[in-house]
């Protein structure tokens, strides 16, 4: 799992990552890490649709890395790959908290 950050706020969790550049005929291609330009991950995106209701999607959304290169109009972004698991653990911790629950 990844954590994504923008401009220092966080933008939310991605279960995938797929690094990419952009190839000659300006379209991005996968590669690997070391060669990327950017990230393509699944994000949660809201819009409204054509009859005004409030829809939740995730959507693919490609970002360029702090120095990388890709087509000029990405948005930059950071990874950090966290454990899922633990993002759970966390929930439960929290939960425990607010509700008064947990070990004494």
């Amino acid at each position: 799992m990844y954590k994504v950050t923008v401009g220092g706020v966080f933008a939310g969790y991605s279960d995938t990552a797929v690094y990419v550049k952009v190839a000659e005929n300006g379209s991005y291609i996968p590669c690997d890490p070391a060669e990327a330009g950017g990230v393509c991950v699944k994000l949660p995106y809201e819009h409204t649709d054509e009859d005004g209701n409030t829809v939740k999607t995730a959507e693919d959304i490609v970002f360029k890395f702090p120095g990388g290169e890709l087509l000029g109009m990405e948005q930059e972004a950071t990874l950090e790959e966290t454990s899922g698991t633990l993002l759970v653990e966390q929930a439960e911790e929290v939960i425990n908290i607010l509700t008064g629950g947990g070990s004494e």
